[in-house]
């Protein structure tokens, strides 16, 4: 019975919402998908660990230094040990995948920022696009990873004529 309550009431707040909507000028409508758009992209952005799990494992490690500080006969407690540095340790390998998945977030937010950067005209569309699904991690057509090893080649070339570059600047500087 509360679930076909709670559909009315849903209902009736979609069409509440719709109607505003209608009413609004196309700028007000612009202004509210970017608005949303932004805080699709702040719920996806990964926090940085709060101070509560990090103190949490501490703690947890202050408990076990006490519980066994209390101790006199540890043969006994073989087993009590093991179970306590077992979830220690299943605990800091949890806050090591969660850092390498914070740090990787960030990265890749930073070469989507970099690749953005780089003039439209530089590339040509293929291969901007198989950069865009490298980035997102998309899958691949054969195509994209044709144009994406092509692009390695290009670069290792330019790369190598940086080099020649750098001498020749060196001797004019001379």
């Amino acid at each position: 019975m509360d679930k076909w309550l709670s559909d009315r009431d849903s209902e009736e707040v979609k069409k509440r919402k719709e109607d505003m909507y209608k009413h609004l000028s196309k700028e007000e409508v612009e202004d509210l998908k970017k608005k949303s758009i932004s805080e699709i992209v702040k719920k996806k952005e990964k926090k940085l660990p709060k101070e509560d799990e990090v103190n949490d494992f501490l703690n947890e490690l202050l408990k076990f230094k006490e519980w066994l500080n209390q101790r006199t006969f540890l043969k006994g407690d073989l087993d009590k040990i093991e179970i306590w540095i077992k979830n220690l340790h299943r605990k800091l390998e949890d806050e090591k995948i969660k850092n390498l998945k914070l740090t990787s977030l960030v990265s890749k937010t930073n070469i989507k920022e970099k690749f953005k950067e780089i003039p439209v005209d530089f590339l040509d569309e293929k291969t901007r696009i198989a950069i865009n699904k490298q980035i997102r991690g998309s899958s691949k057509t054969s195509s994209d990873t044709y144009y994406l090893k092509k692009l390695k080649g290009v670069i290792k070339e330019k790369l190598k004529e940086a080099e020649y570059y750098d001498i020749l600047r060196e001797i004019l500087e001379n």
